[in-house]
């Protein structure tokens, strides 16, 4: 009976948690016995700090935005195009001693990261031959940035071919690498290609995230917008129930706020409904939405990693940038426009079809 241990970092309702259930989902698939843990470092370290965190964290994105976009990339970004793996002292020193106590503690056959600060710890003590349990990177974003531990990671489950490309001119082992596209739970596989194919409709169902925190533009998007009928809204408020009260409060018959969502049934249904997503560049909501086939449109990105994420969609055209000042409009020229439909439904399946099966390189790795 194998024990896999599974880390991401911080406690709010983030990707990297979402990508560590869909993770776990696919190994249950593989094997039901399995004895999986979740385990954020940070909460395990010091609850209190990690709270504190979290919080701080949420207030810099709102309030001083540019900030925080700037440390990001400083951090995280700054030696992207080097093949060099640069130290993060800080982090060693505050996290270290509690994980090397928590593999202990847990004793795990197998660890998977879904965030870079444990990645890049566990890497390092696999570089000084202090750990010997296999570790696998599932990246949360459309690229790699340099925290995550790269050079003595067993597997890497990459966001797309580009990114095996990165990981190979870092001397990393074509046969460590995986272009899987950024796991979601195996409940969103796309519906068949026929239902892409239906024409012009009298109306549109556009489906609205904001992520799980319900955080960002979307508030200021509806204040500007003009309805003409021809859409439907299904606006995802996530935990925000400020947002939700206030879109409910406005009583439009084309907008519909929706609560945040538990179940990934009823998740799947609306997606399925739906002619577009409208969303963020967060790692998650557009990796369902092109896991489900289903168009992309970019609102404004939160700073830090969603407007390197929003580069790449732009670049590969498996997104649209929509105008915040003008939603409907930026929508229905999208929506009404057949050949672009399909045009960029064509890149999205594409891109989708290249990709590796998670459950099946997962299994392969086991057996190992």
């Amino acid at each position: 009976m194998k024990k896999i241990l599974i880390l991401p970092f911080l406690q709010l309702p983030s990707g990297h948690h979402q990508v560590a259930d869909a993770v776990s989902a696919y190994l249950k698939k593989i094997e039901d016995s399995f004895v999986i843990e979740k385990v954020d470092i940070f909460q395990y370290k010091s609850p209190y700090i990690e709270q504190a965190t979290s919080n701080l964290y949420l207030h810099v994105i709102k309030a001083i935005p540019s900030f925080y976009s700037w440390l990001y990339r400083f951090n995280a970004c700054r030696f992207q195009n080097k093949a060099i793996e640069k130290r993060y002292l800080f982090y060693e020193r505050f996290f270290l001693k509690s994980l090397k106590k928590l593999i202990r503690e847990e004793n795990p056959d197998l660890i998977i990261c879904t965030h870079c600060l444990p990645s890049y710890l566990l890497n390092l003590l696999k570089k000084k031959k202090q750990l010997s349990i296999p570790v696998i990177n599932a990246y949360t974003d459309f690229f790699i940035n340099t925290v995550w531990g790269k050079s003595h990671i067993d597997l890497h489950l990459v966001p797309s071919e580009a990114m095996r490309y990165f990981l190979e001119k870092r001397n990393v082992s074509s046969e460590k690498i995986a272009v899987t596209g950024i796991p979601v739970h195996p409940i969103f596989f796309h519906s068949s290609k026929e239902r892409f194919e239906e024409r012009r409709k009298p109306s549109f169902n556009v489906l609205v995230s904001g992520g799980s925190l319900g955080i960002g533009s979307i508030e200021k998007v509806f204040a500007h917008s003009q309805f003409s009928g021809k859409i439907n809204y299904k606006l995802l408020c996530g935990r925000n129930q400020q947002l939700f009260h206030k879109i409910e409060k406005l009583r439009n018959p084309f907008l519909q706020p929706i609560p945040y969502i538990h179940s990934r049934e009823e998740m799947n249904s609306l997606y399925d409904g739906t002619d577009i997503v409208v969303s963020k560049p967060g790692g998650i909501t557009p990796s369902e939405s092109l896991r489900k086939g289903i168009p992309i449109g970019l609102l404004d990105a939160l700073p830090g990693q969603e407007e390197i994420n929003e580069q790449y969609l732009l670049q590969e055209k498996l997104a649209i940038k929509l105008n915040d000042r003008d939603l409907e409009g930026s929508l229905l020229s999208f929506l009404e426009n057949e050949v672009e439909r399909q045009t960029l439904q064509q890149i999205v399946f594409e891109h989708t079809d290249q990709q590796q099966d998670i459950r099946t390189v997962l299994k392969r790795f086991l057996e190992r």
